[in-house]
């Protein structure tokens, strides 16, 4: 998202885009939020074979459009947000808080393609937004929905 979830005690550190290693690269690292305004130290543009690579990350939602909109190949925004004062965790497989727990947004849980060298998961909004004019293919970090695999998954409950 944009922005940080209109809540109490929560504020926006940085805004940006989402980033991470290219899809098909073993020595890539988790994904990442990126800030809108750079700041370079001592740094060349100089292409190099041996430097760990970053692209921005597209949402690659195709085959479920009703979950996130239409977000296919767009661009992913993303915020880092505050929440002062309590401890944040991420729960997946819910909707809803246990007891003593306050929500604080609700999403979907997304991550690397199963093929792919993977970054770990996140929890993308419910209400995922796209880069401004940032429509492309270029297949660098992606973002797909999670899928339970029943098996070691116990099913039901995760199907």
């Amino acid at each position: 998202m944009k922005t940080c979830p209109n809540v109490t005690a929560t504020t926006m550190i940085y805004s940006g885009q989402a980033a991470g290693g290219h899809f098909e690269h073993t020595g890539s690292g988790e994904y990442i939020c990126l800030p809108n305004d750079p700041e370079y130290d001592k740094y060349n543009q100089i292409n190099d074979d041996y430097r760990s690579l970053m692209y921005g990350a597209e949402y690659e939602t195709e085959q479920n459009p009703p979950a996130l909109g239409d977000l296919y190949q767009n661009d992913v925004p993303c915020s880092v947000c505050l929440a002062r004062g309590k401890t944040t965790l991420m729960i997946p497989g819910r909707s809803s808080c246990y007891n003593g727990w306050t929500k604080k947004y609700q999403g979907y849980l997304m991550g690397e393609n199963h093929g792919s060298h993977g970054k770990g998961y996140v929890c993308m909004d419910k209400n995922a937004e796209a880069l401004h004019s940032s429509y492309t293919n270029l297949n660098g970090a992606l973002f797909y929905l999670v899928e339970g695999r029943c098996g070691t998954l116990r099913c039901p409950p995760y199907m």
